[in-house]
């Protein structure tokens, strides 16, 4: 006994055009969520450039900050007798003998 390709179905009650149909759903699903709720959203990309811009600025700042500090550490070692007396002026308050300061305030 030959059956029908209707017969032949296992699921008779679904038409043919409704898989790709459910295939596109599901596709557009699944994209969805891995744009807005998987572990690297597109919120979580944006956070992530934000903060890499931030380090970058940071990483910028410090590396003008060591280049003013390696200058300093040149002329320290290149002219030491100017440091040493500045150092004993401004943090040790000293002067030399028969020197007088004179403090202003504002």
């Amino acid at each position: 006994m030959k059956r029908s390709l209707e017969e032949r179905r296992s699921f008779p009650s679904l038409k043919p055009d409704i898989v790709p149909k459910a295939f596109a759903f599901l596709l557009f699903a699944y994209t969805c969520y891995n744009l807005f709720l998987s572990q690297y959203s597109v919120f979580k990309v944006f956070e992530l450039k934000r903060a890499t811009i931030d380090l970058n600025r940071r990483i910028n700042h410090q590396k003008l900050e060591n280049q003013k500090k390696e200058k300093l550490l040149e002329m320290v070692r290149e002219y030491p007798e100017h440091f040493k007396e500045k150092f004993a002026r401004e943090y040790m308050q000293m002067q030399r003998p028969d020197e007088y300061i004179l403090i202003l305030k504002e």
